[in-house]
């Protein structure tokens, strides 16, 4: 459901782009494609949004992933953001957050 709402968020925006139903179809997009920015949940089957972002950093360092997740306020609260994420955005996602979180990593 979260990936339908974003889908329609970038596409109502103009954006190109492709999804994936979880962090190992995503990886294996990444590694065949060339990609401005990584948007992944936190909890996805066969591998996690922390782990997407690891990988995806070391392929590439300097791609901006921004991280949906249940627990974006609690964690953002805690200051312990997850490691290679560029920004945290807390659900349920709505058209402003995602604008404001798009906006923050590609001006970094």
């Amino acid at each position: 459901m979260v990936r339908d709402v974003v889908t329609t968020y970038l596409t109502a925006d103009g954006h190109t782009f492709e999804t994936a139903t979880n962090g190992r179809e995503g990886l294996e997009k990444f590694y065949k494609g060339k990609f401005d920015l990584v948007i992944t949940d936190r909890a996805m089957p066969d591998m996690n949004g922390v782990q997407l972002a690891g990988l995806i950093k070391q392929i590439a360092p300097k791609v901006p992933v921004i991280m949906l997740t249940g627990f974006g306020d609690m964690i953002k609260a805690t200051g312990e953001m997850p490691p290679n994420v560029n920004y945290l955005v807390s659900k349920p996602v709505t058209l402003t957050k995602f604008r404001e979180a798009l906006a923050k990593v590609t001006v970094e």
